[in-house]
């Protein structure tokens, strides 16, 4: 996004600041000049001549850890992280308190389907666990995210 361009993030950061919504920029780290520009904005609030946003309105910016993402801006806002627990043991907790409840357990009356249940959400855990090996272990990196085991639990 060029310089002066008023692309689709920057008229919904615009309209939002007005109207009081909410905007979610994803996968920032491709983007870091255009993070600059939100940063220089973010400051701009402390001005008293620059309007004030919306009290409603907020920016959601999703990122992977960069080493040139804007220290200012990360600085200014409130961080928020989703980290995998650490251990297999915790993986499966928390598979079943957040993913798995007692409905869905029961949902089909079938002797293996408990089984199954546990058996790709043991899956879950091990992959998740695994990736702080890098490659011992794993020819190809894979995530196999929270999505990735709602799919495969619907599926089944």
């Amino acid at each position: 996004m060029g310089e002066g361009q008023e692309g689709p993030a920057r008229r919904a950061i615009k309209s939002s600041l007005e109207s009081g919504n909410w905007v979610i920029l994803q996968n920032c780290q491709l983007g870091l000049k255009f993070m600059e520009e939100i940063e220089q904005m973010i400051i701009s609030f402390s001005n008293p001549e620059v309007a004030k946003p919306h009290e409603d309105f907020r920016l959601w910016i999703t990122c992977e850890p960069h080493n040139s993402f804007p220290l200012g801006l990360l600085q200014k806002v409130i961080k928020v992280t989703n980290e995998p627990p650490k251990g297999l043991k915790a993986g499966l907790y928390k598979t079943f308190t957040t993913e798995i409840n007692q409905e869905f357990l029961e949902k089909v009356d079938n002797p293996n389907w408990k089984n199954l249940i546990f058996t790709v959400c043991y899956l879950h855990s091990i992959v998740i666990e695994r990736r702080k090996f890098g490659s011992l272990g794993w020819c190809v990196p894979y995530e196999f995210n929270n999505s990735d085991l709602e799919a495969s639990l619907c599926f089944i």
